[in-house]
């Protein structure tokens, strides 16, 4: 047997991540099994023998319950990637420029974005051969001067 899964009645197996995430998730959210079991209206016993191991594996609806219940997504949840062809496709401009996130805890100006964008592009770009190491290392030096100013 797989030393990532436990076999229990019913040959289902559920992987040992699964009772790992759940737990990790549910205290993450500081809930009781209670008030879990309430949330996803399964019973709290049922989701402490799943982060037990002593369950078989649930059923799609249960996890699905779960992860609404928890605020993460089903994969996260079960542990597998996304297949490729269902993630969207965004370019990285798409993804630096017009997205939100945080950079040391703030929201980047547009400018900051660009310069970003515009670092990373010199990394791509970059030949890194041994003739035209310098010259490239000089290039990502500069742009991450600009990026670092531009956060200020």
């Amino acid at each position: 047997m797989n030393g990532n899964v436990v076999n229990v009645k019913g040959n289902r197996e559920i992987p040992r991540t699964f009772s790992q995430n759940l737990k990790h998730y549910r205290l993450q959210k500081n809930l009781t099994y209670k008030q879990l079991g309430e949330m996803a209206k399964i019973d709290a016993g049922y989701i402490h023998k799943l982060e037990k191991g002593i369950r078989r594996a649930p059923s799609y609806p249960i996890i699905r319950n779960l992860s609404r219940a928890l605020n993460v997504n089903i994969t996260d949840l079960i542990d597998i990637d996304p297949i490729e062809e269902d993630l969207p496709r965004k370019s990285i401009q798409e993804v630096l420029v017009y997205n939100e996130y945080l950079i040391k805890g703030k929201l980047p100006t547009m400018e900051a974005r660009e310069n970003l964008l515009s670092l990373i592009q010199t990394l791509l770009d970059s030949e890194w051969k041994e003739h035209s190491k310098h010259v490239d290392a000089v290039k990502i030096l500069n742009k991450v001067d600009t990026f670092l100013k531009a956060l200020q």
